[in-house]
């Protein structure tokens, strides 16, 4: 063993020390310690922090019921898949079991690193994983993983809010009065304003279940039904904006035109399967550049942080959010920052004609197809994502693949739904930097340039490294935008 290869296993020997703490403290002394800590164990390479505490007490669970040791090692995510292969070849402990992004998996199979799956447990099914996230693991009709965790978009709105709008727009048809005023802030009277607010009694159940029967009455079901909506309802006084989010990420962006662009069919693995610039697409992008001028969203500086903390300082109406948001308010509403009900809007249309479907990654968990102690490995990956995984959440923030009984809270469900209906980013080779190329596309859309030139730009970059030569495709007509309403946001 090179100097190097033995600084490596000295510094693979350390983290692990001081990831397990003194659970294995007594494997650590001896001149033979650095085998003996690795002798019959599992080792596990993840590259995201975030999983550490979740790894780390799913590995003392599994040894605790099967007597299996499982050592979770986090490891650099540059040229991760090249680190394992090198390890492998080498013998130098290399990984029985890594935690991977779907967007890896045809490059991961194909350098034999991913293993093919043979669930021996008969567990990878819709009766105990998600569906979207067996399309995930899937290459080419094959399994080649178990799936663990997953981020996609969703749109989140104050349900309190909504409450008051229905209320204040059934007052006003009672009264006679047209409030169909879009675009317009309540304001507080200036005698009133330096008042203490008047004690608002406890609401009954059966109110508070009027209150949201109303709110579920003018809610809307699709995405330009969101500009429908702010051309009705007028906003409460202190809420600043009918709908804001982070616009650079297209993780946050993707479901105006998801349903429309396709790269790689359903399970996101078939190169020959590509169409990205069509009518549907076209369309949808137009939708998407309008928001920006109906909702008049001009401040480029603003970060996703910045956006979920306008929403809970109760400063926009509907946001557009990731999976740690149901976290994030719950610490919120445990430091009483954060006082309002909220909902999750599971919108799959963006009109009466066309879909909605946001873009989701999937984690999962493979086994290295150039070990053998494969079965072993495999039953751990069973254990960490299925029968563990109630604990997920609440180690890492991260949303289980796995069929929960029982969710700590309801919009976890709704989040879920909103998964399922997702679009998976692509696994194949050639679309490595899809990701990158679309989130310039949609990023160029939102700052007013052409929405045709974009999209086939988009369209032909995908598919010349499909080809491996410049590809051109066919000029598309843009279609007209029939939605009713003001792009400039007013009525």
């Amino acid at each position: 063993m090179t100097k190097k290869l033995i600084s490596i296993a000295l510094l693979l020997t350390l983290m692990v020390a001081l990831l397990f703490g003194d659970y294995y403290s007594d494997a650590l002394f001896g001149q033979n310690a650095d085998e003996e800590l690795f002798e019959d164990a599992l080792i596990l390479w993840y590259t995201d922090s975030d999983y550490a505490e979740y790894l780390r007490d799913a590995a003392v669970s599994y040894e605790q019921q099967t007597g299996i040791k499982v050592i979770p090692t986090e490891v650099s995510d540059v040229e991760f898949l090249e680190q394992i292969q090198k390890a492998s070849t080498e013998g130098n402990k290399a990984p029985d079991l890594f935690v991977l992004t779907n967007d890896l998996l045809e490059k991961a199979v194909l350098s034999g690193l991913a293993g093919r799956v043979k669930d021996p447990n008969h567990v990878l099914n819709s009766a105990f994983y998600a569906d979207a996230s067996l399309r995930a693991v899937t290459y080419r009709n094959e399994m080649y993983g178990y799936p663990l965790s997953y981020e996609t978009a969703c749109i989140v709105y104050n349900e309190t809010v909504m409450e008051e709008i229905a209320l204040a727009a059934k007052k006003a048809e009672e009264e006679g009065v047209d409030d169909s005023d879009g675009f317009t802030v309540v304001e507080e009277n200036a005698e009133d304003s330096s008042e203490e607010d008047p004690e608002i009694p406890e609401l009954t159940p059966e109110e508070k279940a009027e209150r949201r029967a109303l709110a579920g009455e003018i809610l809307p079901t699709s995405v330009v039904g969101i500009l429908d909506f702010a051309n009705q309802y007028s906003l409460p006084a202190g809420i600043e904006s009918y709908f804001s989010w982070d616009t650079d990420d297209v993780l946050y962006n993707y479901w105006f035109a998801g349903a429309y662009l396709n790269v790689g069919g359903e399970n996101a693995d078939l190169s020959e399967e590509i169409s990205i610039y069509n009518e549907e697409a076209l369309y949808s992008l137009s939708v998407y550049q309008a928001f920006r001028n109906f909702f008049f969203v001009e401040d480029d500086d603003r970060t996703y942080p910045d956006t979920i903390n306008d929403f809970m300082n109760r400063k926009c109406l509907f946001t557009v959010a990731g999976t740690d948001i149901v976290g994030k308010i719950a610490a919120a509403k445990t430091e009483g920052t954060f006082t309002d009900d909220y909902e999750i809007l599971p919108i799959g249309m963006l009109n009466n004609n066309l879909k909605s479907r946001g873009l989701s990654v999937t984690t999962m968990i493979c086994v290295n197809g150039l070990n053998e102690n494969n079965t072993d490995a495999e039953k751990f990956a069973d254990f960490a994502t299925r029968e563990y995984a109630k604990n997920l959440y609440a180690r890492c923030g991260k949303m289980a693949t796995a069929k929960l009984k029982k969710y700590e809270f309801t919009q976890m469900e709704t989040i879920r739904d909103c998964y399922e209906q997702s679009v998976s980013l692509p696994k194949m080779v050639e679309t490595t930097n899809y990701y990158i190329l679309a989130e310039m596309c949609f990023a160029n859309i939102w700052d007013g340039k052409d929405v045709n030139k974009e999209l086939k730009s988009l369209s032909e970059q995908v598919l010349a490294n499909y080809y491996g030569k410049d590809y051109t495709d066919d000029y598309i007509e843009t279609p007209v935008v029939q939605e009713q309403y003001n792009a400039e946001g007013e009525n």
